[in-house]
């Protein structure tokens, strides 16, 4: 790797000309959430920009025997991946998130 060049501070150039750096916390980017169905839609804030900055979210029944399935932003809401399931992605992810939102998701009934 090159030596890069210093024309004074060196950590004035070698870090980012003076751009701010902003620290990202686990808390920033993570939240496990566990929520009571209402079996109507309801809107699930976790404090996670999944609108802006993307993101994941699996969801797991714990009163049901029913599959894990997740619905990523990368994808959309329109499909769902299967964590348990041979076919890993299927469509109809739409019918659990119905949104990403700036500060969690929209679920479906």
């Amino acid at each position: 790797m090159p030596l890069q060049e210093t024309s004074g501070a060196a950590s004035y150039d070698a870090f980012g000309g003076g751009a701010p750096f902003t620290p990202v916390y686990i808390e920033d980017i993570f939240s496990c959430f566990l929520y009571t169905g209402n079996g109507s839609t309801q809107t699930i804030t976790n404090g996670i920009d999944l609108s802006g900055k993307g993101g994941l979210v699996w969801l797991k029944s714990r009163s049901a025997a029913q599959g894990n399935f997740l619905v990523d932003s990368a994808r959309g809401i329109d499909y769902t991946l299967y964590s348990n399931l041979t076919n890993a992605q299927g469509s109809g992810g739409g019918n659990y998130i119905t949104a990403f939102n700036s500060n969690g998701f929209s679920m479906g009934s």
